[in-house]
């Protein structure tokens, strides 16, 4: 297979390392705090209200609800013929684009999949009947993404495991990601299991397994691990779960349309700039409306450029 055209990418690179899509969006606990009660409950908790506001102010207690539809009314009509910016499409490139990742030099190449990876699945559930405010779900949050962390787990003074916020693990791989390879990471809230949903999963992108151990037994996640292996049996009620995915050369793919950059596209990587010696940080979208990045196999490296004009198909995937 002979490749013609390097491929390009379709965002410039930054001095400043971009926060990865887990820390730099809104926390994932304000969405997994919506999802504890089902409508119904959240239904009748509104009326409840709306019952006691009548009975305090009479009909004004209509006003705040009312105003607040006709305001998102007017304003949805309004985007929808265009008046007004939809944020839904804030960041949405409107091509069909891919990731594939730059060298140490920031050269993309023109071999698709020309590196390995390694992809990272963590989550966590809470099977207490108060779902997120059961104990200990908090903590074990806290560890994973907040800025302060505990010093105790509050509940039993004789389960202590100090810490400080310099152990968050989410923010130290963003602080730490190229001494561990670490790529970038987004997060998903399984909404099909149950009416409410406290399942979180983070799926994560490292260079290579070996990245992904060291920070595992690095002091970057050693308080984390230390509260969950010390304390574990206090909490039944809490599930925790891993898988680790390493993909070689030539074996992974992907392919995004009209989308803001997500999944393994949201991430980042670093080289040196041969001309100025400044590290920067690249983002691995690139063209894939035309050449092997148009084709699933071409994706792969298994045909050839213009295999896809032998389809008869228009614009395969």
């Amino acid at each position: 297979m002979v490749a013609t055209k390097e491929f390009f990418s379709l965002q410039p690179p930054s001095e400043q390392k971009p926060t990865s899509a887990f820390n730099a969006g809104k926390s994932p606990m304000h969405n997994m705090f919506r999802d504890q009660l089902t409508i119904t409950t959240w239904l009748c908790l509104g009326a409840i209200t709306q019952g006691l506001l009548f009975a305090a102010i009479g009909r004004l207690a209509f006003a705040p609800a009312a105003l607040v539809v006709v305001y998102k009314v007017l304003l949805t009509y309004m985007q929808v013929l265009g008046l007004v910016q939809n944020p839904q499409m804030d960041g949405v490139l409107m091509k069909k684009f891919a990731a594939q990742f730059p060298d140490e030099a920031g050269n993309y190449g023109s071999k698709p999949a020309n590196n390995e990876i390694c992809v990272f699945l963590i989550g966590a559930r809470c099977n207490h009947p108060l779902g997120m405010f059961g104990p200990y779900f908090k903590e074990m949050g806290d560890f994973f993404q907040s800025s302060m962390l505990p010093s105790t787990t509050f509940l039993d003074p004789t389960f202590v495991v100090h810490t400080d916020a310099s152990q968050t693990v989410a923010k130290n791989l963003d602080a730490h990601a190229d001494e561990f390879g670490f790529l970038g990471m987004t997060n998903w809230t399984n909404a099909a299991d149950r009416p409410t949903a406290n399942e979180s999963l983070q799926v994560a992108y490292f260079k290579n397994v070996d990245g992904l151990h060291a920070f595992a037994h690095s002091e970057y996640h050693r308080a984390g691990w230390d509260w969950w292996n010390k304390g574990y049996t206090k909490f039944p009620h809490l599930s925790i779960y891993h898988e680790i995915y390493q993909v070689p050369k030539g074996a992974w793919e992907n392919i995004y349309i009209n989308s803001h950059a997500s999944g393994i596209t949201s991430t980042t990587s670093s080289y040196v700039d041969r001309d100025t010696g400044k590290t920067m940080w690249a983002s691995p979208v690139v063209d894939a409306s035309k050449g092997l990045l148009k084709t699933s196999a071409g994706r792969m490296s298994r045909s050839q450029e213009d295999s896809h004009e032998k389809m008869g198909v228009y614009n395969p995937y």
